[in-house]
């Protein structure tokens, strides 16, 4: 393994702040590409009060995470789906109670009811699963679907994303049932259904709105790059980005490090709240760390993981809304 030394040259530190429209603590994960002393995936969970607080990884041991596709905080736990590990995996914020679920292929995943669901994108369904048995059975809710990608369950109905060619948001009834096209056009990797409209993040840079039915569209903020992740406030929109540009020592710009942006709800004050890190090696292929997705940590008891937060310095802990299974 080469000595890094003086050759290396840190374009970014991790959690850099700007102005922004809240603070409140944060989850989301990461990937970058390990080349030495092999070529490998690593990935990781981390934490902070953006904007303006420090990160801490929450999980880095590469058997329970290496490629998470995002995160998520629902039920009172987080949650990732990881496609190098086919595995969902779970715990409580204060980094216990580990759990996983052996799904080859899953991509996004959603609780609601005590139910786990899961998209599968090569597989084309979406997947659910009964949480209070100790070994639950996967059950085929929807199959023969084109690219399946993010979820969004709410207690009457399952909203999801298709990619590539299709290009739309989908609902159905709970049981699969009644499925409809909501919007056709939008590349959304992730979005979410709260307050009476559906928020989504497209591939090319733009946050929307619209409302359950689909009906008016409307284009919040744009020009973010490639985002990957949504989670919504009472008065907050947080989304990621899987990376930024970025100028090399060269003078070279490039893709460089992941970003996670804040803005209102109207999608005024979009702002840059924190670049995951970007390191520069002469000697190594040019790796920056990649996010993957974002979530609110709005724990409706804070005293609860009060040694987590205290810990990590996530102080400020607001029982914003989030969705609950």
């Amino acid at each position: 393994m080469k000595k890094r030394g003086r050759h290396l040259l840190a374009l970014a530190l991790s959690c850099s702040s700007f102005a922004a429209v809240a603070a409140d603590p944060l989850v989301w994960s990461e990937t970058f590409q390990r080349f030495t002393p092999s070529f490998t995936f690593v990935g990781s969970i981390n934490a902070a009060t953006l904007p303006g607080g420090a990160s801490s990884a929450l999980v880095t041991d590469q058997t329970r995470v290496k490629g998470p596709n995002g995160v998520e905080f629902v039920g009172g736990r987080l949650w990732w789906p990881d496609q190098q590990l086919n595995r969902v995996v779970s715990m409580l914020p204060d980094g216990t109670g580990f759990k996983t679920y052996n799904i080859a292929g899953a991509y996004d995943v959603d609780v609601q009811g005590g139910m786990l669901y899961v998209t599968r994108q090569n597989s084309g369904d979406i997947l659910r699963l009964d949480l209070s048995l100790n070994f639950p059975p996967a059950t085929t809710v929807v199959s023969g679907l084109s690219s399946p990608f993010a979820i969004d369950v709410t207690a009457d109905g399952m909203f999801w994303s298709q990619v590539g060619t299709s290009n739309r948001l989908m609902r159905s009834n709970l049981d699969g049932s009644g499925a409809q096209t909501l919007l056709t056009g939008v590349n959304s990797y992730d979005f979410e259904v709260t307050g009476g409209y559906i928020y989504l993040t497209t591939t090319d840079g733009f946050v929307k709105r619209a409302n359950l039915d689909g009906s008016g569209l409307t284009t919040l903020a744009s020009g973010l790059g490639f985002l990957n992740g949504i989670d919504v406030t009472d008065d907050t929109i947080y989304v990621s980005a899987l990376n930024g540009l970025t100028t090399l020592p060269s003078g070279t710009q490039t893709l460089g490090a992941g970003r996670i942006f804040s803005m209102g709800l109207d999608g005024s004050g979009a702002a840059e709240i924190l670049r995951a890190q970007e390191i520069y090696d002469r000697d190594q292929p040019f790796s920056p760390s990649q996010v993957r997705g974002v979530a609110v940590l709005a724990v409706p008891e804070p005293s609860t993981y009060a040694m987590l937060l205290a810990g990590l310095g996530l102080t400020g802990l607001a029982a914003r809304r989030r969705r609950c299974g």
